[in-house]
C-alpha cells in the first residue's frame, strides 16, 4: 500500500484488492451510512424549503401590510382633507350667516331709528303747533281784545302755518 502511495509500480493483484476494499467500504457505507447521512439532507432540504417558503410568505405578508398601511395612510389624509374642507366652509357659511344677521340687524336699527326719529319729529311738531297756538291765542285775545274759541282758533293757526309754509 505504500508503494501505492509513493507510486512506486503496483501489480495488478494490489489493484483488485484496492478496488475490492472500496466496493466494500461502499457496501458498508450504503448499508448503514447512506440512509441516516440521505434521512439527514433531505431533513435540511425539507428544512430550507421550508425556510425559504417562510421567507417568501413573510415577503408577501409584509408587502400587503405596506400597501395596507399605505391604503390607511392615503384613507386618512383624505379623511382629514374632507374634515378640514367641511370645517372651511361651514367656517365661511358662518361668516356669511353672521355678516348677512349683522347688516339686517343694521337696516332694522336704521329703520326703527329713522321711525323713532319721524315720530319725535311728529311729536315737536305738534308741541310746537300747540305751543304757537296758545301764544298765538294771547296774542290774539291782546290784540283783538277777546278770546277766540277753539274752532276759531284752530282755524287761525291752520292759517297762520300755511302762511309760514308758503313763506319758505
Amino acid at each position: 500500500m505504500y508503494d501505492l502511495v509513493l507510486g512506486e509500480s503496483t501489480s495488478a493483484g494490489d489493484t483488485i484488492f484496492v478496488l475490492l476494499a472500496f466496493l466494500l467500504l461502499l457496501l458498508v457505507l450504503k448499508k448503514f451510512a447512506w440512509k441516516p447521512l440521505m434521512g439527514i439532507m433531505e431533513e435540511r432540504e425539507r428544512q430550507i424549503s421550508k425556510n425559504i417558503d417562510s421567507a417568501e410568505n413573510s415577503r408577501i405578508e409584509a408587502n400587503r401590510l405596506a400597501v395596507e398601511g399605505k391604503e390607511k395612510m392615503d384613507e386618512t389624509r383624505n379623511e382629514a382633507l374632507t374634515i378640514l374642507n367641511n370645517a372651511r366652509e361651514n367656517g365661511e357659511r358662518i361668516k356669511r350667516d353672521m355678516l348677512e344677521k349683522a347688516k339686517e340687524d343694521a337696516e332694522r336699527i336704521k329703520a326703527e331709528a329713522q321711525l323713532d326719529i319721524e315720530m319725535e319729529k311728529q311729536k315737536a311738531i305738534e308741541s310746537v303747533k300747540s305751543d304757537v297756538s296758545q301764544l298765538s291765542m294771547e296774542i290774539a285775545a291782546k290784540l283783538i281784545g277777546k278770546e277766540l274759541t277753539s274752532e276759531g282758533h284752530a282755524a287761525l293757526i291752520d292759517e297762520y302755518i300755511e302762511g309760514l309754509a308758503d313763506d319758505k
